[in-house]
């Protein structure tokens, strides 16, 4: 019984070093190749439908008008909101957040030299950026 234990344990040794000296257990060989390109198949937003492919977009193509104008619809959206209005002698003055800077402004006067007040009323302050206007709705709204 001895010697087959002894002859066992020997053949895992002559095994062990017949193996190649350089095994594997990770496969950290697999972290040098290249990942493959992740894509999209389905949209799961559209209940499963294939996703419409939109070619990449590189550096000095020209970007579409109406691209350029919603970016910058969604920028405005996102980083001025008309928090309040305030009716100071009979003039509406809005309460206006740009980016988490606070502004009392009225009709025709301007915010960061960029942003120019159009028109305030109760539910929506107009502002101009870039020679657009655009509507600030009321938080309340």
């Amino acid at each position: 019984m001895g010697n087959r234990i002894a002859s066992g344990l020997l053949a895992l040794g002559i095994l062990a070093a017949a193996a190649p000296a350089r095994a594997e257990l990770l496969r950290l060989s697999l972290l040098e190749k290249p990942a493959p390109r992740f894509t999209v198949k389905l949209d799961l937003f559209r209940g499963g439908e294939p996703a419409a492919q939109q070619p990449p977009v590189r550096a000095g193509d020209p970007v579409p008008a109406e691209t350029l104008q919603q970016s910058i619809a969604d920028e405005i959206a996102q980083s001025v909101s008309f928090d309040g209005l305030i009716m100071k002698e009979g003039t509406p003055l809005a309460l206006l957040n740009v980016s988490g800077d606070f502004f009392t402004v009225r009709e025709g006067e301007s915010i960061l030299n960029k942003i120019r007040i159009l028109k305030i009323t109760r539910e929506a302050v107009t502002i101009e950026y870039d020679g657009q206007p655009y509507d600030i709705r009321s938080k309340g709204e």
